[in-house]
């Protein structure tokens, strides 16, 4: 039987391993149900100051 410890070694892995492939989440839900995974990230994005957001068109 794993220890404690290395359930929580374990369990940073996958944080890391996440927030690897979402580099901009601020936060990560990672659910499992079975056979099935649900990663819900929370990603978070600055608009730099003086970017023109609106289209331009005439």
């Amino acid at each position: 039987m794993e220890s404690s410890k290395e359930k929580l070694i374990g369990l940073n892995e996958i944080r890391e391993a996440a927030f690897e492939m979402y580099p901009n989440a601020s936060k990560i839900t990672i659910s499992i149900d079975g056979d099935k995974i649900k990663v819900s990230p929370i990603e978070v994005y600055a608009i730099p100051v003086g970017v023109n957001t609106h289209s331009e068109e005439e």
